[in-house]
């Protein structure tokens, strides 16, 4: 059986149509018909019946759709399987990490190493929601742990926590001392921003827990790459702003000299944290190391294919 028949009956069906199947499938009309039609002949069974408006599936076609889509994914997983081990990944899981997320992947590689250490990992920065989205797609990435927003078109994504937003000020401040920090107690201190193609998600909700907070802050435009970079931390320690932020705003585990780090502690002040891969993913070494994330974190539950996932945590 050629699988060209399989993928010509889904794409027909699902469309109910041989000519917008064949726009989807980027070929010709008349290649996709004889593609049906040998298919039928090989069954010995019809599977559409057409008419003026397109086709429909005879009570055949819907039967044996979605065994053809259960053919389908297996020949897809066993060809992807198959470039895998040609290329020599099967050993392997490539990996992008968000800002200041690499304490979350490091336990989960440790974890995952007592069931299978014989995998290495690969391990990419991520700037920004564009790397993010280029890499997956172009399978230079295989699984990434980052923060909205995400193309859920082409991607499973699943919350697994919800991460605090913390305010960077001048160990001089007046709030440096303190457990905890409100925005209205930052109303008369200018706001440091990056540009938002940097980090979207928190751009926008920093900018949306002022306008919650009733404070119209002064905002002064930040060098460098996002909230994290040694320019901008030099303003906060002269007493020039305050950022907000998401992780360590530092590359060591020690807070740095000059500012103070605390949480802020507005009713949703946080980040839903995600982890996320290509829809369709054949390797099944993912889907295992996706399950060892599932077990680290059962709560909130993993979302379905096809649910939104809001751009802006609660």
């Amino acid at each position: 059986m050629d699988f060209r028949h399989i993928k010509a009956f889904i794409a027909v069906a699902d469309a109910l149509s041989v000519t917008k199947a064949a726009e989807r499938l980027h070929i010709s009309q008349p290649p996709l018909s004889r593609h049906i039609h040998q298919l039928e002949e090989e069954l010995g069974l019809t599977l559409f019946l057409r008419h003026r408006q397109g086709v429909t599936l005879t009570e055949d076609g819907r039967r044996l759709l979605e065994k053809a889509r259960a053919l389908d994914a297996a020949g897809t997983e066993f060809c992807e399987t198959a470039r895998q081990m040609a290329r020599g990944e099967h050993d392997r899981i490539r990996i992008g990490i968000g800002w200041g997320l690499w304490d979350v992947v490091n336990r989960l590689r440790v974890e995952f190493a007592k069931q299978r250490p014989d995998v290495t990992f690969e391990v990419r920065d991520l700037y920004c929601s564009d790397d993010m989205h280029e890499q997956l797609r172009g399978s230079v990435l295989d699984v990434v742990f980052a923060r909205p927003p995400f193309d859920e078109a082409v991607l499973d994504v699943a919350p697994i926590y919800h991460e605090r937003i913390q305010a960077v000020v001048s160990d001089d401040s007046p709030f440096a001392t303190r457990d905890e920090v409100r925005i209205r107690d930052l109303a008369e201190t200018p706001l440091l921003l990056w540009d938002r193609h940097i980090g979207p998600a928190l751009y926008d909700k920093v900018l949306d827990l002022y306008a919650r907070a009733g404070v119209n802050p002064t905002m002064t435009p930040t060098p460098g790459a996002g909230p994290y970079n040694h320019a901008g931390l030099m303003l906060v320690a002269s007493g020039k702003g305050v950022y907000l932020c998401l992780g360590v705003p530092l590359t060591s585990p020690q807070p740095a000299s000059g500012v103070a780090v605390l949480p802020v502690a507005d009713p949703g002040a946080t980040i839903e944290v995600c982890v996320a891969s290509r829809k369709g993913e054949a390797s099944q070494l993912v889907h295992h190391f996706l399950e060892c994330v599932w077990d680290a974190y059962p709560q909130p539950r993993r979302i379905p294919a096809g649910r939104r996932i809001a751009a802006l945590g609660a």
